[in-house]
This record gives C-alpha cells, structure tokens and sequence, in this order.
C-alpha cells in the first residue's frame, strides 16, 4: 500500500508544471552532481530552471561540457 502511495506522488509530481517547466529548460543531460543545501526558491534562474521542494537545493545538472555552473544565481 505504502509502495502505490509512493508511486503517486512520483507521478503527480512528475507531471506537475513545475517539474514541466524544467524539462522545457533542461539541457537533457541526465547527469546530476550534489551539490551543497543551497537556499534556493524553484522557477527560472540565469543558471537554468531550478526544482526545489524543500527550498535548499541538493543536486545540479551537469552542463553538455562537464562542466557544472553556477547554483541557483538569479536573473539579471
């Protein structure tokens, strides 16, 4: 029972517009580095599209280069 809960809230949360917005944003790279609790609200960012549920982002997409750029920095 706890295992289809789970699934869900996987799901539902996979389709919501937040989660949407990001794979609108995404460079589709599905390589992630951790990254520090950085304090951090979701939407569109100068460094890419942010998730974050929990206000501290934990895990940063790595660029097509390798390279992973700057967290959360805000735009202009």
């Amino acid at each position: 029972m706890g295992v289809a809960i789970a699934i869900l809230v996987m799901l539902g949360f996979y389709h919501s517009e937040s989660m949407q917005e990001f794979r609108a944003n995404s460079n589709h790279n599905p390589v992630y580095k951790f990254v520090r609790g950085v304090p951090c609200d979701s939407g569109l960012k100068q460094s890419g599209f942010s998730v974050v549920p929990t206000g501290r982002l934990y895990l940063k997409q790595v660029n097509r280069d390798g390279t992973v750029g700057d967290i959360c920095r805000p735009q202009d």
